[in-house]
């Protein structure tokens, strides 16, 4: 009897201890709404349900809103994941009272900078620019996403920690522009810091515990820079936080779907490689104005694609009509899908908000966020 009241007793704390993440591993892929997502799983596999984020075991919807618009764009939507708090469009990790390239608000903690705080390793990994809005809201605090030399330096310069230890992703030729014109270049920031800027992923030492990879182009193999991230942000025993951007943008609309499978596939590779100790979390920080208006099952989706994309271009208009898909260029404001696996995941579930997101990945660590917040800040 005293055995089974034991038991009884340390069952919420095994349960609580199972729940908890040395990992955290967020997928957010860029304009990647449910239709992107379906038209991605037919245009590869003929099904609806065929990638591996539809098949993970929680899944929930997340509203996009910002603090003041309904349709967001990357800036106020990444910083509404990583920092729990809404924002403006345009913002990058300021509270609502930022006014948008006119006068900062109160920089908002990101989920990195609090797994810098508490000693963990952190990386990012995309194929936008590394100064993109959705990487720079993990590091930097702007009040105009457009502010690249200001953002890049901001890696630099951590609040938290010593900074980001991984950084993988394009953007050379525009970032190098950007800090020449703020009065710096890479090699300077690199000679300051003590931190090489390789211009190849092979250039990264094999043994490196810290590596910053600055790519000419976003052509290069997704699924390989992270499972590179990965084995060198694996090193700390204490564990990681990674995020992973796969830009899927379907204006291109083949180029766009294309994206979404190869950022599925690297979300399954991870899957496999990763261990019981980690918590994997898909989303999209909005939708876009792409729809299935017709075709068959069996039939390829993008039939006719190329030549209406050329006479759209005859016609200098933007939007796109074949008999299978519509796309109308532009962001979205429907709910996106959340996907999770691991510990932690359990907590995906129902209707949620952005802002959840940062509670999920917070609670799966185990870390309370910090009381002190902004009064503006908007949850």
């Amino acid at each position: 009897m005293k055995k089974v009241l034991v038991a009884i007793l340390l069952a919420p704390a095994l349960l609580s201890a199972q729940s908890r993440a040395k990992n955290v591993v967020l997928f957010l892929a860029d304009a990647g709404g449910i239709p992107t997502i379906t038209a991605a799983s037919l245009h590869a596999t003929g099904v609806s349900r065929g990638l591996f984020i539809q098949k993970m075991p929680n899944i929930a919807l997340s509203d996009t809103s910002t603090a003041s618009q309904i349709v967001t764009d990357s800036a106020a939507g990444m910083t509404a994941i990583v920092t729990g708090y809404k924002t403006h469009n345009g913002v990058i990790s300021q509270s609502a009272d930022t006014v948008r390239g006119k006068t900062d608000g109160a920089p908002l903690k990101t989920i990195l900078e609090y797994a810098e705080e508490h000693g963990l390793s952190t990386g990012l990994v995309t194929n936008d620019s590394l100064t993109g809005a959705t990487p720079s809201a993990l590091y930097a605090h702007a009040n105009e996403r457009a502010q690249s030399a200001l953002i890049f330096q901001q890696a630099f310069a951590p609040r938290f920690g010593d900074g980001v230890d991984v950084m993988i992703g394009p953007g050379r030729a525009a970032i190098t522009k950007s800090l020449a014109a703020a009065g710096t270049d890479l090699d300077t920031i690199a000679t300051r810091t003590k931190r090489p800027i390789h211009a190849a992923l092979s250039d990264v030492p094999a043994d490196a515990r810290r590596a910053i990879v600055m790519l000419d182009s976003s052509a290069f193999d997704l699924e390989e820079a992270v499972l590179a991230a990965q084995r060198i942000l694996s090193r700390n025993k204490k564990g990681y936080f990674l995020m992973v951007e796969g830009d899927t943008h379907t204006d291109n609309v083949r180029v766009g779907l294309d994206r979404m499978v190869a950022l599925d596939k690297t979300v399954a590779r991870m899957a496999s490689v990763v261990g019981r100790d980690t918590l994997l979390v898909f989303t999209a920080d909005h939708s876009f104005d792409i729809a299935l208006r017709g075709g068959l099952l069996g039939k390829p989706l993008l039939d006719g694609l190329e030549a209406e994309q050329a006479k759209a271009a005859e016609e200098k208009r933007r939007n796109i009509r074949i008999p299978a898909v519509r796309m109308d260029n532009g962001h979205a404001g429907e709910p996106v899908m959340i996907a999770a696996m691991g510990p932690g995941a359990d907590r995906v579930r129902g209707y949620m908000l952005n802002t959840d997101i940062f509670k999920v990945m917070m609670q799966a660590f185990g870390w309370k966020a910090d009381d002190a917040v902004p009064q503006t800040a908007q949850r």
